[in-house]
Order: C-alpha cells, then sequence, then structure tokens
C-alpha cells in the first residue's frame, strides 16, 4: 500500500521537476487518480448490480481520465489541468444524460466547480474553470427538461444509487481537504525546518562577520592613535554592512604623515576583502619602499592592484577603488595631495577650496590611455582644516523626497560647520546623516575624515 501511494505522490515528479511546482502537479496527480479510482468504483458496483450498460458507461469515463494522466507524465501540466477540468464535467455530464436526476449526480458540479481554483495559481485561470462548470450545470437543467434519461434505472435502486453518490461526493471532497491540508502542514513543517536553519545560519554568519568587523578594525588601526598625531580631528566610519568597503590609513615617514581615505568597490564583504588588500599594499609601498609622495602612492597602488587581481589566463578583475591621499609635513608647513577621483576640501579662516582628484580610479585596467595622477603642493597656515571623504555621505538617499543627499550639500555643511570643534563638528554630521537618512536604509558605507593642522 505505501509503495502504491508512494507512486502516486510522485507520479509526474522528475528529478528536473522545479521545486517550486511540485506541490502543485502532487495534487492535479491526485485528483486525476481520484477521479480513475471514482470512475472504476461505479463501474464495478453497477457490474455487481447487474446493470451492464452503467458499468460500460463509467468503464469509458476512466478512459476519460487518462489522457491527463499521459500529459502529467509528458510534463504538460498546463494543458492537464485544462483536460481534467473539461473532462470532469463532460463525465458529470454523460452520467446525467444516461441516468437523469435520479441520483442527485449534479451535485458534483460542486466538485468541478472548485477544481480550476484549487489547480490555478492564477485567479483567471480559476475563474475560468468555475464558469465552465456553472454552463455545463446550466446546460444540463435546460437539457433535462425536454429529454428524458437514456437508461432509466430501477425505481428499487435509485433510493440506495442516490445515497452511495452523495456518500461519495462527501468522501471525495473530505479526501480533497484531507489532502490538501497534510500537505499545507507538511510544507509548513518544512518551512519551520527551513526558517528555524536559516536562523542557525544566520546568527553563524552574523557572529563571523562582526568578528571579522573586529579584525578588518584592528587592521585599519585605532582612531585615536592615528589622531594624536595632529592638533585635533576626527573619523567618522561608517559601515553599510557590518563589515566595510571604505578604510582609513595612516602612517608616518620621518617628518611626513600619510592620510588616506579609500573607498573600494562595491561593499560588504567582497569590498572588505579589497580593503585589506589595500592596506597591505599601502603598508608595503609607504613603510618598506618609503613611497611618500601621494600621486607616486597612486600609482604604485594601481600597479600592484591590477596585476593582483589578475589570474593565471592575464584575465583582469575590473575592481579597485577611489582614493584621496594627504602628505603632510608640519615643520615645512607643506600638503601634499593626490586622488583617484576622490577630492579633498581644505578650510583656511573663512573659505573652503576644492582639490579635485585624477579622473581615474586605482585599479581597473581597462581605460585606453595611461592613467595620470596629478600632485598637488599646498603651503598651508597654522589652523587649517583639510577633509578626505568617500562619496557615502553625499550619496545617501533621505530627505522629505527620498533624494540623495549631494555633493553640493555636504560641503556646504562642513563648510557651514566650520567654526566648531573638530568632535563637535563630528557630531553634527553624525546627527546630519541619521536626519536625512531617516527610515531610509543605508545607501553606501561612510568615511569623513576630518584634521586640523598645526
Amino acid at each position: 500500500m505505501n509503495r502504491v501511494l508512494y507512486f502516486i505522490k510522485n507520479f509526474g515528479i522528475f528529478h528536473d521537476t522545479p521545486l517550486s511546482q511540485i506541490r502543485s502537479i502532487r495534487l492535479l496527480t491526485y485528483i486525476s487518480f481520484t477521479a480513475v479510482f471514482t470512475a472504476l468504483f461505479y463501474s464495478i458496483l453497477f457490474l455487481f448490480l447487474g446493470e451492464t450498460v452503467p458499468a460500460v458507461l463509467d468503464l469509458m469515463l476512466v478512459i476519460l481520465f487518462i489522457p491527463s494522466m499521459v500529459l502529467i507524465r509528458f510534463k504538460k501540466h498546463h494543458l492537464a489541468k485544462y483536460l481534467l477540468i473539461i473532462n470532469a464535467n463532460v463525465a458529470i455530464l454523460l452520467v446525467i444524460v444516461v441516468y437523469g436526476q435520479q441520483y442527485r449526480n449534479e451535485l458534483f458540479y460542486i466538485v468541478s466547480s472548485v477544481l480550476g481554483i484549487i489547480l490555478f495559481r492564477e485567479k483567471k485561470h480559476g475563474l475560468i474553470s468555475f464558469i465552465l462548470a456553472i454552463s455545463f450545470f446550466l446546460f444540463t437543467k435546460i437539457y433535462l427538461r425536454n429529454v428524458q434519461a437514456i437508461h432509466p434505472t430501477e425505481e428499487s435502486l435509485t433510493y440506495p444509487l442516490a445515497v452511495i453518490g452523495l456518500i461519495s461526493i462527501c468522501i471525495i471532497v473530505c479526501l480533497l481537504i484531507l489532502y490538501i491540508k497534510n500537505e499545507t502542514l507538511d510544507y509548513e513543517g518544512k518551512i519551520i525546518s527551513a526558517l528555524n536553519n536559516l536562523d542557525e545560519k544566520k546568527n553563524y554568519i552574523l557572529d563571523s562577520l562582526n568578528y571579522a568587523a573586529s579584525i578588518q578594525m584592528a587592521v585599519f588601526g585605532s582612531k585615536s592613535q592615528i589622531l594624536k598625531h595632529f592638533k585635533e580631528g576626527f573619523i567618522l566610519f561608517k559601515p553599510k554592512d557590518i563589515v566595510s568597503g571604505d578604510f582609513y590609513w595612516f602612517g608616518s615617514v620621518e617628518d611626513e604623515k600619510i592620510v588616506v581615505s579609500a573607498d573600494c568597490t562595491g561593499h560588504g564583504v567582497p569590498a572588505a576583502l579589497m580593503t585589506i588588500m589595500g592596506n597591505d599594499l599601502l603598508n608595503e609601498i609607504v613603510l618598506q619602499d618609503k613611497i611618500i609622495h601621494p600621486d607616486k602612492i597612486l600609482e604604485e597602488l594601481d600597479r600592484k592592484i591590477i596585476n593582483g587581481l589578475s589570474n593565471e589566463n592575464g584575465v583582469e578583475r575590473q575592481d579597485g577603488m577611489d582614493m584621496s591621499i594627504v602628505t603632510i609635513n608640519a615643520k615645512k608647513q607643506r600638503l601634499y595631495f593626490a586622488g583617484a577621483k576622490n577630492p579633498l576640501y581644505i578650510i583656511y579662516k573663512n573659505e573652503i577650496d576644492t582639490i579635485k582628484g585624477s579622473f581615474f580610479p586605482i585599479g581597473s585596467n581597462q581605460y585606453n590611455t595611461k592613467k595620470q595622477f596629478d600632485l598637488h603642493e599646498i603651503r598651508y597656515e597654522k589652523e587649517t582644516k583639510i577633509y578626505l571623504f568617500s562619496d557615502g555621505f553625499q550619496d545617501q538617499f533621505g530627505g522629505k523626497l527620498g533624494k540623495k543627499f549631494m555633493k553640493k550639500r555636504f560641503r556646504e555643511l562642513i563648510y557651514e560647520t566650520r567654526g566648531e570643534s573638530m568632535q563637535e563638528q563630528r557630531k553634527i554630521l553624525v546627527n546630519e546623516f541619521y536626519d536625512w537618512k531617516k527610515e531610509e536604509d543605508q545607501t553606501d558605507d561612510v568615511i569623513v575624515i576630518g584634521l586640523l593642522l598645526d
């Protein structure tokens, strides 16, 4: 018995059957087999009662439902559904035409009218099926007003067969409801199990990401340890996800202090891996090779990133980073800047200047020209403030209209808060960011570095 049930359950299910269709196919198969077994039951019953004509008719009805099962086997599920619905109504009509209304066979239209609603996901197909059943029912009523039954049954069998018909309908409806309920409970169990499994995996992933974030911060270095090299300053650092694709870097070579703000391609784990790569290469270029001029640092970093992301076949990944680099010599009061797409803001007294970076990013060898990173040498006075940043702040969606913060508004915000201490300015930036963002998701990683030079 278990083998028979297993065969019926998986009839029409193949190894390549999409998971989303399995439940629908099983329901179609179940109803098809139910229709065949019902017709076969009546054929055997009438044969037992000595009613040859009804027995032959119900045997023909068995054959009527077989094409739907064949279509299921050949993966023509949509066609099989419509054929099953049409044949179900045809079968009911034939039975009523032959026997008349003695056995209340029109009650079977109740079952056929809901078949489409059960079998089809789309409402329009369910509605078509319902209208089809109603049309057959009305045709039956009109037909029986003018035409007598072809094969009236003996009066002694009328009542027992009517009772059997009613019981059959109840059994079919109950079995259908029971099947749907069991399938629903089965899928509910699978969904709950999958959700529990997802929760476990989610917690595992979150724990791993949080640990990775702590490692990433350790690699970047302590903000306070970096800021102690300057009169005053702040590092506003807000990853979009747990780990960040933006990073900051600081190095000191003799009298030169080098500060970097970088924005790697994308965000999340892939970009976070790029930050580790960028951090290591900056250590190598600046601290080991003693390259301190920003333009030369960018050139060397660009070369190493492109080479590092090329595979064995020479195919290159078009990943990289935008970057701002300043080299500060406090003794000479000289500042050197070069940027890969990212600019630098300088505020002295009541004026703000924007020093633009190069058009080219670090990495990505898709340009048909040699990259050039321009060096800007600036003599600064004491109390000069400089700002390095990624595009995360200015690209954040929010406000009343859900638009970007934009570069112009960000520049104005920096300028308007120039008179505040660096720590107070950081608080203002943070508050403005969240006031603007409100319920919106964070668009990108955010980094803003502000330094007061002495």
